[in-house]
């Protein structure tokens, strides 16, 4: 669980502090930056600090380990849709928070939860996309083509990831008999 965080909380964070920061005419501009981005701010911060807490808590509530993976999976879902809708506009590669929920179900869940993740994540992308107009020129267009791409990318390293996790557990269990 701190290894989740350490590594994709942080990108997270980077991720959305780029997106602000690389189309911020004017840095010194804090109204302009709290008018414009005071939603994925807050959500940012919110999903850090809840973050950490589970970290640092997951295995106090040694009984409730379990749920609380579940929840952190979720949490993370949620989070990034906000965070994808409101900034993709501006920064192109939020589409990558999806990959985090699915990501994080690869180490914990079996295959057929992991899947069902992953294609969840891959369809919100799609209908944000499909929102932002990603669609209207077809749906065998290049736009479409991009949105295809990276929702079937969030699927195929979700599941490489779940493989990867299955066969340390394999092999330390090998090691272990």
């Amino acid at each position: 669980m701190q290894m989740l965080n350490r590594y994709f909380a942080s990108f997270a964070l980077i991720l959305t502090l780029c997106a602000i920061y690389f189309n911020t005419p004017d840095l010194r501009d804090f109204g302009f930056i709290w008018r414009t981005y005071r939603w994925p701010i807050i959500i940012l911060a919110v999903s850090a600090a809840v973050n950490w807490w589970l970290s640092a808590n997951t295995y106090r509530f040694f009984h409730w380990t379990r749920q609380l993976k579940i929840v952190q999976v979720w949490l993370n879902y949620f989070w990034a849709v906000p965070l994808v809708y409101l900034l993709y506009p501006f920064w192109a590669p939020m589409w990558l928070l999806f990959a985090m929920a699915p990501a994080t179900a690869a180490l914990y869940w079996g295959r057929w939860q992991t899947l069902l993740t992953a294609l969840c994540c891959s369809a919100t992308l799609l209908l944000i996309y499909y929102e932002h107009g990603a669609f209207e020129a077809g749906v065998f267009e290049v736009g479409a083509g991009i949105a295809y791409t990276h929702a079937i990318f969030i699927v195929v390293i979700t599941m490489f990831i779940h493989g990867l996790a299955q066969t340390a557990l394999r092999l330390r269990d090998a090691r272990l008999g």
